[in-house]
């Protein structure tokens, strides 16, 4: 999670990041997890959260998270849940500086996969995300304070603590009921907004367009015509224009090389890649990386 100031002004920032090589406890494997009190002018830049959820817990201050453009406002208190997928960024209210904690995870654990991918399903619009649960808030302060002892005990306690996040997390939804989009869900304008989201969750991990039939359980020349009908272009084209932004994004962080930002978009091959990307931005991708404009 990188953060850019645009002040003088002295902030807070631990930050434990294991992107590269995330470990597994139990069956929680810990992308990164920190803390940060911001300034009134901190922004953390929009990034990627390419396999993994993270929670985004608000400790105190105010300000907005931004989910693909979206931005929501949180406060002391709330919680915010991010998918894999999403384009994610935060920015501090000026006059009540933000301070919150983070945590970023995947699980091995089938079941708990499963009820995490029907969040995905149903917890859609980002506006739905936000929701307090004092539990949670504590569990992961007993995580971040865990994660520097590097005792062996502290491996069974993290273990143990992250599942109990991960069933209050999943019990907080289940509770609240389908938090999707409102209404009866066999509307056409409904239906288009499930599959441009499922797309932007599934990014990183879709090998065809026909997925979004099976997960909705509609016939995909049905879907596709009516995403046609409904919009101002196709199926197809949402979805390549949506893995190109994300190219885009990636090259930006500067982490990745072309050939992975390819392989993990799953292009074909890195010239079909810089092909698409230079088509639609005027630019090749190896352009961005050596720092051409």
């Amino acid at each position: 999670m990188e953060a850019s100031e645009r002040s003088s002004e002295k902030r807070y920032h631990l930050s434990r990041n294991y992107l590269e090589d995330p470990p597994l406890f139990g069956t929680t494997r810990l992308v990164q997890i920190g803390r940060m009190y911001c300034t009134g002018h901190t922004v953390v830049k929009t990034h990627s959260h390419l396999n993994w959820f993270e929670l985004t817990i608000a400790t105190g201050g105010s300000g907005e998270v931004i989910t693909n453009g979206t931005p929501v406002v949180v406060k002391s208190g709330d919680i915010y849940l991010s998918f894999p997928g999403d384009f994610h960024g935060i920015v501090s209210s000026p006059d009540d500086p933000l301070k919150y904690d983070f945590f970023s995870f995947s699980t091995e654990d089938p079941d708990c996969r499963d009820e995490l991918e029907r969040l995905i399903n149903t917890c859609m619009s980002a506006d739905r995300r936000v929701f307090s649960d004092d539990r949670i808030r504590y569990l992961v302060e007993t995580a971040i304070a865990e994660t520097g002892e590097g005792e062996e005990a502290s491996g069974r306690i993290l273990a143990d603590t992250f599942d109990l996040i991960l069933l209050y997390l999943i019990r907080n939804f289940s509770s609240a009921g389908d938090r999707g989009v409102s209404g009866n869900v066999s509307a056409p304008e409904e239906l288009c907004y499930r599959m441009m989201y499922y797309i932007d969750t599934h990014l990183y991990t879709m090998q065809s367009l026909a997925e979004i039939a099976d997960a909705m359980n509609y016939n995909y020349s049905y879907l596709s015509a009516l995403f046609r009908q409904h919009s101002s272009t196709t199926l197809l084209e949402y979805y390549r224009n949506r893995r190109l932004e994300a190219a885009k994004l990636l090259l930006a962080e500067g982490k990745l090389s072309v050939g992975a930002i390819a392989d993990l978009l799953r292009y074909s091959s890195v010239y079909t890649f810089s092909r698409a990307y230079k088509e639609k931005y005027g630019i090749s991708p190896s352009g961005i990386c050596h720092g051409e404009r």
